[in-house]
C-alpha cells in the first residue's frame, strides 16, 4: 500500500494529509520540527487571547480549504470582511476608500500596459505614469529593499494586487469570509484530533533529511514537501534564491470599537510607520494589531492609529494598554530570480524521484491557489503510483 510522507506541519501540511486520505491513501506520516501543528499561522496566546501579528482569515462557505477542514471537525464562523484604504493624493488630503483594500490613485490616463517582467519594478512600470512615483515610494517604504531585487508577485502580499483610479467606485460591499470558531490555535487542535482520527502518524520534533529521502529507493512512498525549500536546494547542491527580508514590528492592543469587525485598513501614503491595521475578535474581546515598517514609540503609534482610523468610526476607537510587541523579519516576498530557480529545483527533483516527490507551490501567495496546485500534484502522484502497483501485480 502506498505510503504518503509529508514534511511540514503548517496549514498546507495538514491539508496535504487530509487530501491524501480523501484520495484513498491510508498510510500517512506527517513530520514537523516543532512540537505542534500550525507553523507560521499559529498565533501566540496570552490570557486566553490570540495575539495575531498579521491579518488571518479564510474564504466563505465554498472555500475548498474550509470545506476540507470542516470534514474533519474544524468549525468556522461566517463573517463579513470589512476593509478600507488611505492613499496619497496629488493635492489636498489623502484619498479615503471604504470597502476597498488597495490603493486608489489619481491619473490623467487610466490605461496601463501588460504586467510583464520578473521584477517588482517591471510591474510598476505597467501602470499609468502618474502612478509610478507614489507606488515606488510606497514599495520602498514598505519593504526597505531595492525593488529590482524583488519578484513582481510581491505586489500581492504588500497590497498592490488591485489598484483603482480616483474616479472608480470604491465603496464595495464586504466580502464573505470565515474564521475558525475559537481561533487559530483551536483550529490546529481540532485538526490534530481529526488527523489522529483518520490514522495519520504525527511525528513532532522530527527534522527530516532531504538527502536521506532522495538517496533512498522507496518507490512505494509519495513524499510531499510543504516545508520551505531551502534544504532541498542544499541537498541537490543548487544555489537558492537570495532571501528577501523586511522588518515588521507588530503592536497589539485591546480595543473598544463601534465599527464592523473584522476590519483591515491599509495605508499606502508611505508616511508614518503603520502600513496595516487589523481589528479582530478573540474570545469575545476586540483586539487591534498595528503592523509597522519599524519600531515606533508608543505615543507616536497611538497618535498615528487615531489619525488613520479617523474616517472609519475612529471616534469610537479606544485602546487599552499594549498586550504585545513582536519585531520579526518576514520572508513573504520572493527574489526576482526565485521562480526560475524553483523551476530548476523541481526539474532536478523530478529526475531524482519522478512524480512521487510533490512540492509546495512556494511561488504562490494565495492559500487557495497553493492548495489547488498541491492537490493536483498529489492526485497525479497517487494515481501514477497506484497504476505502477497494478502493473507490477
Amino acid at each position: 500500500m502506498t505510503k504518503v510522507r509529508i514534511v511540514g506541519g503548517g496549514l498546507m501540511g495538514v491539508l496535504a494529509a487530509l487530501e491524501a486520505h480523501r484520495l484513498g491513501a491510508r498510510v500517512i506520516e506527517l513530520h514537523d520540527h516543532l512540537d505542534q501543528l500550525g507553523g507560521q499561522l499559529l498565533p501566540r496566546v496570552a490570557h486566553g487571547l490570540e495575539l495575531r501579528d498579521r491579518r488571518l482569515s479564510f474564504g466563505g462557505r465554498e472555500d475548498p480549504i474550509r470545506k476540507l477542514l470542516e470534514w474533519r471537525g474544524v468549525v468556522f464562523e461566517d463573517v463579513e470582511d470589512h476593509c478600507g484604504s488611505i492613499s496619497p493624493s496629488l493635492v489636498g488630503e489623502p484619498t479615503v476608500a471604504r470597502g476597498f483594500a488597495g490603493p486608489v490613485l489619481q491619473a490623467r490616463d487610466a490605461t496601463h500596459g501588460r504586467l510583464t517582467g520578473e521584477a517588482l519594478t517591471d510591474r510598476l512600470r505597467a501602470y499609468p505614469t502618474d502612478f509610478h512615483a507614489p507606488l515606488t515610494r510606497y514599495c520602498q517604504w514598505r519593504l526597505g529593499v531595492w525593488l529590482d531585487q524583488v519578484h513582481a508577485s510581491a505586489a500581492v502580499p504588500i497590497g498592490l494586487e488591485h489598484i483603482r483610479v480616483r474616479s472608480a467606485k470604491a465603496d464595495d460591499a464586504p466580502a464573505a469570509a470565515s474564521v475558525p470558531q475559537g481561533g487559530f490555535a483551536t483550529l490546529f487542535q481540532s485538526a490534530r484530533r481529526g488527523l489522529e482520527g483518520i490514522g495519520v502518524d504525527l511525528r513532532f520534533n522530527a527534522l527530516v533529511s532531504p538527502r536521506e529521502i532522495l538517496d533512498t529507493d522507496d518507490a512505494d512512498t509519495v513524499t510531499v514537501w510543504t516545508a520551505p525549500p531551502t534544504r532541498l536546494f542544499r541537498a541537490l547542491r543548487k544555489v537558492p534564491p537570495a532571501p528577501v527580508a523586511h522588518t515588521v514590528a507588530s503592536y497589539i492592543f485591546p480595543a473598544r470599537y463601534a465599527g464592523p469587525v473584522p476590519f483591515q485598513l491599509q495605508n499606502f501614503t508611505a508616511e508614518g510607520s503603520v502600513f496595516r491595521l487589523s481589528l479582530y475578535e478573540s474570545r469575545g474581546e476586540i483586539l487591534l494589531c498595528a503592523e509597522c515598517v519599524g519600531e515606533t514609540p508608543e505615543n507616536d503609534l497611538r497618535r498615528e492609529i487615531a489619525a488613520l482610523m479617523a474616517a472609519f468610526d475612529g471616534e469610537s476607537l479606544k485602546l487599552g494598554d499594549g498586550l504585545a510587541t513582536h519585531v520579526v523579519s518576514r520572508f513573504d516576498c520572493l527574489a526576482a530570480d526565485a521562480p526560475r530557480k524553483l523551476a530548476g529545483l523541481r526539474s532536478a527533483l523530478a529526475k531524482a524521484r519522478g512524480p512521487t516527490f510533490v512540492t509546495g507551490a512556494w511561488e504562490t501567495w494565495d492559500a487557495g491557489e497553493r492548495f489547488r496546485k498541491l492537490a493536483r500534484s498529489l492526485a497525479t502522484a497517487l494515481a501514477e503510483d497506484l497504476a505502477e502497483a497494478r502493473s507490477a501485480a
